[in-house]
């Protein structure tokens, strides 16, 4: 009688795993990065994610997968993320360096849903407030414009930087960062727009106003023109992190599976 209840909860906890194991997708074999059950990306997207993420696994070990899904059977994004990571076994089993990337499109029934799910060997360099501005930054942003590519592709920028040490600095806010770079700019404006009224009075007083006065408007326009475009260029939507396209510049021959990795919750979630 005293063990009868023991019975019951192991009964319970395999149940649950089986349910679970039945409502994520199956592995894919032949292995591959990207997975598109949802059918959200065309062909050339596919192949060119999978030859990037391919590539970086070969260079670094660190692996992204892309999956797309339909529905979540129930599940919250983070469940369902991480349960694909732990049963595919994303990253290597020494090191745990695996990343998910979840996406259920937005559909006239329901709303749109993603998750970056992040391998234990990972946390430190992607912890979960960086996952959440990745998501907030060059996810949703596209995915509302139906741009599933863009937004994916965003976030394999930025995630494959941060797992190879290439942004040494903290990632940023977007919001953040546009408030800073106007204040700079607004700041600048006016101390040259002082410093060059105060110099053409001078010039006025003292009779100056040919060449030289010119001169000095001309040479300042200049000035101001540089430094306006140098901020308003360095404050675009992703910041200056994504650099499409530099990583992952050489193909690899054939993604060659899944090694093993483990998760444990870390990352973030999203919708829109």
């Amino acid at each position: 009688m005293h063990r009868f209840p023991k019975y019951i909860t192991a009964a319970a906890v395999l149940l649950a795993a089986a349910l679970t194991a039945a409502a994520i997708p199956q592995k894919p074999y032949p292995p591959r990065l990207v997975n598109d059950f949802a059918g959200i990306l065309d062909q050339t997207g596919k192949a060119m994610l999978e030859k990037r993420l391919d590539a970086f696994s070969d260079s670094t070990s660190n692996q992204i997968t892309v999956v797309t899904v339909n529905d979540l059977e129930g599940y919250s994004p983070a469940e369902y993320g991480t349960e694909i990571g732990l049963a595919w076994g994303v990253g290597s089993a020494e090191f745990d360096n695996g990343i998910v990337i979840l996406v259920k499109p937005k559909t006239s029934e329901s709303g749109g849903q993603v998750n970056i799910s992040i391998g234990y060997g990972l946390e430190g360099a992607i912890p979960d407030s960086y996952a959440k501005r990745i998501i907030e930054n060059e996810m949703i942003p596209a995915f509302s414009r139906n741009d599933y590519y863009s937004g994916i592709s965003g976030a394999c920028d930025v995630l494959m930087k941060l797992a190879s040490g290439e942004i040494s600095q903290p990632y940023p806010d977007e919001g953040d960062g546009r408030w800073g770079a106007l204040f700079m700019l607004l700041l600048i404006i006016f101390v040259i727009s002082f410093a060059v009224s105060r110099k053409k009075g001078k010039n006025d007083g003292n009779g100056r106003n040919g060449s030289g006065g010119g001169s000095i408007m001309d040479d300042s326009d200049f000035v101001k023109g540089l430094i306006i475009g140098n901020i308003l260029g360095n404050s675009g939507h992703h910041s200056g992190w994504s650099g499409g396209g530099s990583i992952g510049g050489g193909f690899g021959g054939g993604f060659g599976g899944f090694g093993g990795g483990s998760f444990g919750g870390g990352g973030a979630s999203g919708s829109w």
